[in-house]
């Protein structure tokens, strides 16, 4: 298992977006009680001309704020239904809830989730994919051959269940169909040659994007 802890962001966006267009720069003096795991990763992220989330939207520092229930919102899917906070009294904290629904504790401490959520996005918005719909156990066994999991705590959205490998060049998420006659699965990579291995798999139909 690939402890999160170990993942170095900086590397880990070098790899699969590149160098960074621009040098660091503080975020403005507003932000100052913003927790040290978000504020860096804004610092970071900020680097980039990309867009590094698409499935969920990072709030900009300057208009994270503390709302009546004392919880500030840092983080939304992409239909804004589902939310994610920090308890500035308790920072390293991690609250998640669809809207209109309270807070539940996440199993993931914000340095945690932050890197999850980095690297899942990737799996989303990398150049180039494969994904097989109700793969079987050997199937994934195969596919999965070369990498390890990544042991991050389990989310409630967008489901249960998912479960996310790395390896060279490689990072792959997974999970359980509903009918349990297979899994979903899909396999990402920086060229679509680095993938070109997965066709040989006997019984696997990938739908193929990027080049």
């Amino acid at each position: 298992m690939i402890d999160p802890r170990s993942i170095d962001l900086s590397e880990f966006l070098v790899t699969w977006y590149g160098a960074p267009s621009r040098d660091e720069r503080p975020l403005p003096a507003s932000c100052d009680w913003l927790p040290e795991p978000l504020k860096k990763w804004h610092t970071l992220a900020a680097r980039w001309d990309l867009q590094l989330t698409s499935t969920t939207a990072m709030i900009s520092p300057e208009n994270v704020h503390v709302a009546d229930d004392g919880m500030a919102t840092f983080m939304v899917d992409a239909t804004g239904d589902w939310r994610w906070c920090v308890d500035p009294a308790e920072p390293d904290l991690v609250f998640d809830a669809e809207r209109y629904e309270p807070w539940e504790r996440s199993s993931e401490t914000l340095s945690e989730l932050l890197v999850h959520n980095t690297v899942r996005e990737v799996v989303y918005g990398a150049p180039a994919g494969k994904r097989a719909v109700a793969a079987s156990d050997e199937i994934l066994s195969e596919v999965l051959a070369t990498m390890d999991e990544i042991s991050f705590g389990p989310w409630r959205w967008p489901a249960s269940g998912f479960r996310t490998f790395m390896g060279s060049m490689m990072i792959a998420e997974a999970v359980e169909t509903n009918s349990s006659s297979g899994w979903d699965v899909d396999v990402v990579a920086p060229t679509l040659g680095r993938l070109s291995h997965l066709d040989r798999l006997a019984g696997a139909h990938w739908r193929t994007r990027g080049r």
